[in-house]
């Protein structure tokens, strides 16, 4: 027993070594394994098992919580996560991320029978906690060494990147390249509000309130397209400001609630 945790703490103590010196290639590994896994599943239902895809799907989309939880208990980073609630402090950051999901909800909400509220919650929710724990969690940790606004870029185009399986699915590549950058900005803006809380439960909160505003967002049935396009560049604005306060706050040395990976 003693000869095995050994072993265990000096495999993380490994990992860790190697993500410290190499923390790009580290970061971009652990996104890109996701991306394989989540890929190979979907397809793999597609071709072998098509009248049971939504069985498969949700295989898949367990897979985005199962993954990141072994990466944290792979790296040992159990503590550096953020999970513990304690260490998340609410900013003005925050609150000001949440002014998107006011804007999406400015005209009311429009719910669905086919999507029942209670249910996309609890979607949502999954959704957001593993997304989140790889990408402000585990990524986030690896990427502490490099400077704010390079972990912050490195953080939202890796999560961006992800949503370019939508092009290996559907083969629409036009939609799927700009539904990647649209949420490399918002993966930007999760990674500044991460920064800016010291926890990951907040960017988890901030995730799935936004996912949840867009589905159920009143704008396009109550006031046209036009109107939902115009509160869309309004909400990329609005990302890109509060990344860029965050970025600029970290050239000038103030330090983020948040401590480097031991």
């Amino acid at each position: 027993m003693l000869i095995f945790q050994k072993n265990h703490r000096e495999t993380i103590m490994s990992l860790r070594q190697a993500a410290a010196r190499h923390p790009v290639l580290a970061a971009t590994l652990c996104a890109g394994v996701q991306f394989l896994i989540t890929t190979l599943i979907l397809k793999a239902g597609m071709a072998y098992a098509p009248a049971a895809f939504g069985k498969v799907k949700l295989l898949a989309f367990a897979s985005t919580v199962v993954l990141p939880l072994a990466l944290v208990h792979s790296f040992g980073m159990w503590r550096q996560v953020g999970l513990h609630v304690a260490e998340t402090k609410p900013s003005k950051i925050f609150f000001a991320s949440m002014l998107l999901c006011v804007l999406f909800l400015s005209m009311g909400v429009h719910l669905m029978p086919q999507r029942p509220l209670g249910a996309e919650v609890l979607i949502q929710l999954i959704n957001a906690f593993g997304e989140e724990l790889l990408f402000r969690g585990v990524i986030f940790v690896i990427l502490l060494a490099l400077p704010r606004w390079q972990a912050i870029m490195i953080s939202g185009v890796l999560f961006g990147g992800m949503h370019l399986i939508h092009g290996f699915m559907d083969g629409n590549w036009q939609h799927a390249a700009w539904w990647a950058l649209a949420t490399c900005l918002s993966g930007m803006m999760f990674a500044a509000v991460r920064y800016s809380t010291g926890g990951l439960w907040l960017t988890i909160v901030l995730h799935m309130a936004l996912n949840l505003s867009k589905i159920y967002s009143n704008i396009e049935p109550a006031a046209g397209h036009a109107t939902l396009l115009v509160a869309e560049r309004l909400a990329y604005g609005i990302e890109f400001a509060l990344v860029a306060w965050v970025m600029y706050r970290g050239s000038r040395g103030a330090q983020p609630p948040v401590a480097a990976a031991s």
